[in-house]
């Protein structure tokens, strides 16, 4: 299976349409559909069904641009390292996390970047749990997660200041009156959310577990894991958004915070992976930050 027929699978998935695809790549439309189905072939599953206009990709046509959307992240991200090589030997860092605590890591990267490591800091919004992913297939050197699920798999250096849940509302809402809100309040509240409370099992699931029982039978009108079109989703009106109170802080203008009875909060951290070996940009950084904990310069 070559690496230069599944980016064109890619291609094809995403304009949904062979003719368009061939114009896109400049190949001829005989050709690409040709590699499509040695690519069929090859792996013993059809892969799309031809329509009117287009095409539509089968369970097996998903499954594979998933994959392959991995695979050819992964063989770009190498041929920017070794690309970077010819004018940073030492390459960039790339973090992956959730924005609830960008502040901590921010304040990490900012130590870096004022060390004069030499390499640009590349960071990608996601959920502990794609983050951990992420990790594990070697396409970020560093991830902000909110809670480390298999321990015996990282290292990590945890931040000192917990990051708080809060509900934001409008300022119309008759819950923005309440000091504090409890399951009760939100149970039958529209709700916008973080995908990652979706998917994020039970057992690691700290919002799902403050909710309890009620968690499966919440009203959620929304989700998403951008943080900026949640916040202006709960900013229309559209529903609360349970988030970071280091979150709420941004664009809030007539908006509402309201902290969780009882307290829902958790220390984050800065993870890596035991087993895999680090850049040199990644392994200078790792060891300013540890110097600096064991000097105390980092709380």
């Amino acid at each position: 299976m070559e690496l230069r027929v599944l980016k064109y699978y890619l291609v094809v998935a995403q304009e949904g349409n062979i003719t368009n695809a061939a114009t896109r790549l400049h190949i001829g439309q005989p050709t690409l559909s040709r590699q499509l189905k040695e690519l069929e072939q090859e792996l013993g599953q059809k892969l799309f069904v031809r329509q009117a206009h287009g095409i539509r990709l089968t369970e097996a046509g998903q499954n594979l641009r998933l994959s392959a959307k991995e695979m050819v992240a992964i063989s770009d991200k190498i041929e920017q390292d070794f690309a970077l090589m010819a004018t940073n030997p030492l390459g960039d860092i790339y973090i992956g996390g959730i924005d609830g605590y960008l502040g901590e890591g921010a304040k990490l990267m900012r130590i870096g970047l004022e060390r004069n490591l030499g390499a640009t800091v590349h960071y990608t919004s996601c959920c502990s749990s794609d983050a951990l992913t992420m990790l594990d297939r070697g396409l970020i050197d560093f991830a902000i997660v909110s809670q480390i699920v298999r321990i015996d798999h990282y290292e990590a250096i945890r931040f000192a200041k917990k990051g708080q849940w809060i509900a934001l509302m409008r300022a119309d809402n008759p819950l923005a009156t309440k000091e504090r809100l409890v399951v009760e309040d939100l149970a039958q509240e529209p709700l916008v959310m973080y995908d990652q409370a979706l998917k994020t099992p039970y057992e690691y699931n700290s919002l799902a577990q403050w909710f309890g029982d009620s968690f499966p039978r919440l009203n959620i009108v929304a989700t998403s894991n951008l943080t900026a079109a949640l916040i202006s989703l709960a900013q229309e009106g559209i529903g609360t958004l349970l988030t970071w109170e280091s979150i709420a802080t941004i664009s809030t203008h007539d908006m509402a915070i309201i902290p969780l009875c009882p307290e829902l909060a958790a220390r984050g951290a800065l993870v890596w992976h035991k087993d895999r070996p680090l850049s040199p940009a990644a392994t200078r950084y790792l060891s300013l930050l540890k110097e600096l904990l064991d000097t105390g310069v980092i709380p």
